[in-house]
């Protein structure tokens, strides 16, 4: 069995080889100091496309197309369903707010191009989770059980309040607003 060859210095062991390879990746990826691109400073009413400022697009428009040196910015019309309620320099109109039946929602604002829909409950319905300016889910009123009676109907923030009937009267159904006296 012959003994092992030359095989150099340990890895370990610092050369002038890899002292220069060493300083020249320092430099390269850690020494240069690194310049991005200062986004410019744009009016309200503007906004940036790479070192220009195009202007905005009025509420219920996209951009269609950014502007150029000679040409200013292409709007358009935001399709059915959809909306932007400001000044933008948006490329995609947002999605109109759905208001489902099957929570007992309506639309008690629908939405158009510069409006989102604006949520209410359905009529028998109340409010179970509010969500800002509008409701994101309802719940039906409680009905009153026969034997009670209905001391305050249901509101679009509050549900049905029922009372049992006092001894000596009642309430067939639950749907009535005094229990009645037995004959």
């Amino acid at each position: 069995m012959e003994p092992p060859g030359d095989w150099g210095p340990p890895p370990w062991r610092s050369t002038r080889k890899t002292d220069v390879l060493r300083l020249v990746l320092y430099l390269t990826f850690l020494g240069a100091p690194c310049y991005a691109p200062a986004l410019p400073s744009c009016k309200e009413d503007e906004y940036p496309v790479g070192s220009e400022c195009c202007p905005k697009c009025s509420p219920g428009y996209r951009v269609k197309e950014a502007c150029g040196e000679l040409t200013g910015t292409v709007c358009e019309p935001c399709p059915p369903g959809t909306y932007i309620a400001h000044l933008n320099g948006l490329s995609k109109c947002l999605q109109c707010q759905m208001c489902d039946p099957a929570m007992g929602l309506r639309a008690s604002r629908n939405c158009s191009r510069t409006e989102n829909a604006v949520c209410g409950c359905s009529p028998g319905h109340f409010c179970i989770v509010q969500d800002g300016d509008h409701c994101a889910a309802c719940r039906a009123y409680a009905t009153s059980s026969p034997g009670q009676s209905v001391q305050k109907g249901g509101t679009e923030s509050q549900d049905t309040l029922c009372q049992n009937c006092p001894p000596g009267t009642f309430s067939p159904n639950g749907t009535l607003e005094e229990c009645q006296h037995q004959t």
